[in-house]
């Protein structure tokens, strides 16, 4: 009976407080927005890009008309080579490096004279590239003619080694793409900056609901509320449970509110699975207050805790890629001894829609780590106490 009057006295104090409303409930959302809107091209899968064509002077080395080599032709009446290059014939190599330097064209080609003739005789297929001044442009060229000499040159090669024949044989039409683009372990989803820092910002906020039950306690103590509490048959253990049931309840509200207002407000799409996304942010607030109640128990005034609780979650956020993009070796390794990596990494990949399998080794390290910091406490509280 002591403990549920404690908590409903706690909640009336929390919901009471017009500053603990504004920083638990609307600050997480206009941080989500925020940091959403402003890295959203440096957080998150990016999209591929779309590839300009690029306008490429030809050059017949011998001029005429009837030197035009019908292979480049071809080659350039593909489909495929169509939607990448726009083929321009050119009088000579000085229109050429005219109009590379005015902008005209993004890149040049001399075919040398002859060139049908060599290739037809066996020999190396060679052409001459004049590069321009867009790198982009110069590589999408390059590689489209280079593909094309060597398409040449393995088809020379197979017929030196394996006699004309080799030549005479169609090619086999594959049946499906040899290449196809996706995405491993997400059924081809991707997940945005919103719901990155969606994820971050719930996480750092349910680990400062470590400080609600810090202050709680040290005001008990500045007010003497603990001696009047004291002086009345309530159990020490009852006077911390109920405290943190009460800010327990609210960080759960807190929770809620962040997911349906983040997913009512801007999108933020949080996986097919709410049922394990609840129990992970469980398991968050139950290290955050179990956390916080060690750090209260060891520290002599409510500033000093303070400190240090806001000192550490700003660094696991940190550390844990949560702040902004890491790279993969140092979040694996050092981010891995922080209890934020493991929750967030778990409902980013349950954003992704990745496997059960994949997620349940994060949740049996976040129950780990809860036991482990609710044992620390209850030594703690045996050996410290809490008394005025």
């Amino acid at each position: 009976m002591n403990t549920w009057t404690i908590m409903n006295y706690e909640l009336r104090r929390l919901f009471r407080s017009r500053s603990m409303l504004l920083n638990m409930f609307l600050l997480p959302l206009v941080l989500i927005f925020l940091l959403g809107a402003s890295l959203s091209g440096v957080v998150g899968v990016k999209e591929a890009d779309e590839i300009d064509p690029v306008r490429v002077a030809v050059v017949n080395a011998a001029g005429g008309e009837a030197e035009t080599s019908a292979m480049i032709t071809a080659f350039l009446e593909a489909p495929e080579v169509k939607d990448l290059i726009i083929a321009d014939k050119t009088e000579s190599r000085e229109a050429a490096e005219s109009g590379l330097r005015t902008g005209k064209y993004a890149y040049a080609v001399i075919v040398p004279s002859g060139f049908d003739e060599e290739v037809q005789h066996g020999e190396r297929a060679r052409l001459e590239f004049i590069l321009g001044k867009d790198h982009t442009d110069n590589l999408v060229a390059g590689t489209a003619f280079d593909n094309f000499l060597s398409t040449i040159n393995y088809k020379q090669s197979a017929a030196v080694a394996l006699g004309p024949e080799a030549l005479a044989v169609p090619p086999v039409p594959a049946e499906t793409g040899a290449v196809v683009m996706g995405d491993l372990n997400n059924g081809g989803k991707t997940y945005t900056a919103s719901q990155f820092y969606a994820a971050s910002m719930l996480l750092m906020f349910l680990l400062y609901s470590g400080l609600t039950v810090t202050g709680s306690l040290f005001s008990d103590k500045e007010n003497h509320t603990l001696f009047r509490i004291n002086s009345m048959p309530v159990k020490g253990s009852q006077l911390f449970i109920g405290k943190m049931l009460g800010v327990g309840l609210v960080s759960i509200l807190q929770c809620l509110a962040i997911i349906v207002l983040s997913d009512w407000l801007f999108g933020v799409y949080w996986g097919n699975r709410p049922g394990l996304l609840l129990l992970f942010c469980l398991l968050m607030i139950i290290a955050s207050m179990t956390f916080s109640m060690v750090i209260c128990l060891f520290s002599k005034t409510a500033a000093s805790a303070t400190n240090v609780i806001t000192v550490l979650t700003v660094v696991m956020t940190f550390v844990s890629g949560g702040m902004a993009p890491l790279p993969d070796s140092w979040v694996n390794s050092i981010g891995a001894f922080t209890v934020n990596h493991w929750a967030q990494q778990a409902i980013i990949r349950m954003m992704l829609h990745s496997g059960l399998k994949q997620i349940l080794p994060n949740l049996w390290v976040m129950c780990l780590i809860c036991a482990v910091l609710l044992c620390v406490m209850t030594v703690s509280y045996r050996k410290v106490g809490y008394h005025e």
